[in-house]
């Protein structure tokens, strides 16, 4: 019915989110938002930077567990260990050191040391370049959606339009190094993208951002159907439903003919984990994996697992999440309707 409707994916994903595409025939049901104040978006608000125009508060972050599911560009999982061998068994803060910026001065090295990065594997030229590469030929929504190590940000300084970098530690803003400035420089996370507006003419306020926010679009649809058709076992036309939105994306297409293949789709179990995590990527910040978790009953598991937490990119946790019980799995019953009807029984967990 939505397809006959003449809903389609939107050629380009990394266009799909600014306000000229808004209302493409991808957008089933949008938030309405216009730049006016009390009308708009605040998205770009919390997830944009100081370098954003209006400067703005990066107080939510992407995780370092979504950003490692970005497969690579050849459909193969993607592996710290391929890029940095023994990366994953190094400890988190030794782990620094690949991601500090080149040319560190004396005293920048020895904070760094103090940090626990060893500093043995630092190099004075190319350190910058020998971690870029665990983010380059990898599928493209992650360039797409999020600001990675050393990757550039059309940002906004003294009024004028300025292309940063996101580099760590943090310098200055301004020249020679333009690095992007946060409200967080003495940490160094990933960064949101996907909804933050660029240079000084996507928007008009930092309060009130003018691009609809996508409640339901014709990804999700065809993802929600693979799902369906996943528990029915019907393997073939779920994958040709995944692969819809995987060549939208421009990677690899599941399949189940040659087994050589990171692509190769093992079994049912198999394809429900992979569509599971094409959910997880390609709808990143539009408020659906939170909902896709708990009906999965997976959001304990996927979350809150031993060590999580707000992470720098090399896995030191800045703050860990406290998981608020198993009963966040089942919403409570309102009070309203208890008391309209004192037989029902609150929810376990929740308070009476």
């Amino acid at each position: 019915m939505v397809k006959s409707l003449g809903h389609t994916l939107f050629a380009n994903y990394g266009l799909l989110f600014k306000e000229v595409n808004e209302q493409s025939d991808e957008m089933i049901f949008p938030l309405t938002n216009i730049g006016v104040n009390g009308l708009g978006s605040t998205t770009q608000f919390l997830c944009g930077t100081r370098s954003s125009f209006g400067s703005c508060w990066n107080t939510y972050f992407p995780t370092n567990s979504l950003v490692d599911m970005y497969e690579n560009i050849d459909g193969t999982n993607f592996s710290w260990d391929a890029i940095i061998p023994g990366y994953t068994t190094m400890a988190a803060a030794a782990r620094q050191v690949y991601f500090l910026r080149d040319g560190l001065t004396a005293a920048e090295i020895t904070a760094a040391s103090g940090r626990g990065a060893d500093m043995t594997k630092y190099l004075a030229v190319g350190n910058e370049a020998r971690i870029q590469k665990a983010y380059m030929n990898r599928d493209p929504r992650l360039a797409a959606t999020v600001i990675t190590p050393y990757n550039t940000y059309n940002g906004v300084l003294n009024g004028a339009n300025q292309q940063v970098i996101s580099r760590f530690p943090y310098r200055a803003s301004t020249a020679p190094t333009f690095d992007l400035q946060t409200d967080t420089q003495t940490f160094f996370y990933y960064l949101h993208r996907k909804f933050v507006y660029e240079n000084s003419t996507e928007l008009l306020n930092r309060s009130y951002g003018p691009i609809d926010f996508p409640i339901i679009r014709y990804a999700d649809v065809l993802l929600m159907w693979a799902e369906a058709l996943v528990e029915l076992n019907n393997l073939p036309e779920a994958i040709l439903k995944v692969n819809e939105v995987r060549t939208r994306a421009g990677i690899p297409l599941l399949q189940q003919t040659d087994v050589t293949k990171g692509t190769y789709v093992t079994s049912q179990s198999n394809l429900r984990d992979r569509v599971r995590n094409e959910r997880r990527i390609e709808f990143v910040n539009e408020g659906i994996d939170y909902f896709d978790e708990v009906r999965w009953n997976t959001w304990k598991t996927a979350v809150f697992k031993t060590g999580n937490g707000a992470q720098q990119v090399w896995g030191t946790n800045a703050n860990g999440y406290t998981y608020g019980g198993d009963h966040m799995n089942t919403w409570p019953i309102p009070q309203v309707e208890i008391e309209r009807n004192p037989n029902l029984k609150q929810n376990a967990g929740w308070p009476n």
